[in-house]
């Protein structure tokens, strides 16, 4: 599966296909006390996943859940040597690892599944070409250019 995120501004993003169709965007509602909710819809406009920062600075983490349960924890490890996020939650843990910020392998366990590489758009503001092995794409897999973008990009 290849996927295109691109930024949009003030925490949108739009996610689409290699045929340009829009397959998932990305919003965030400001809360009034705490951290703001950032949520992926499907083309439909139906939430499927939310995500909210759990720790900000140097490392950020970030709690996503399915359906108001907690479903991964996704965590800054390094910001500058050796990049990587990791995502935990039940299926197992993914890996986001790379040598800079601009490509990432993605990792399940031990097997690489696919890659996140940052490029420029015409107006140099960031979009991400995601490439996730059929076989172990899911919906939330997406959050994990978001997460790269809020952990890189701010």
């Amino acid at each position: 599966m290849e996927l295109i995120v691109i930024p949009k501004g003030s925490g949108k993003y739009t996610v689409t296909d290699e045929k340009d169709r829009k397959i998932y965007t990305v919003n965030k509602k400001r809360k009034l006390i705490g951290n703001p909710i950032t949520s992926l819809h499907d083309a439909s406009g139906y939430v499927l996943y939310t995500m909210v920062r759990t720790a900000s600075g140097n490392k950020p983490a970030f709690d996503i859940t399915f359906n108001d349960a907690h479903f991964l924890d996704a965590k800054c490890k390094s910001l500058f040597v050796d990049p990587s996020i990791t995502f935990d939650g039940p299926g197992g843990q993914y890996l986001l690892k790379g040598k800079d910020t601009s490509f990432f392998t993605l990792q399940k366990g031990s097997e690489t599944i696919g890659s996140l590489k940052k490029e420029k758009q015409a107006n140099d503001e960031p979009m991400y070409l995601l490439s996730v092995d059929d076989k172990y794409f899911d919906d939330f897999i997406p959050l994990f250019a978001v997460v790269a973008d809020k952990c890189y990009n701010t």
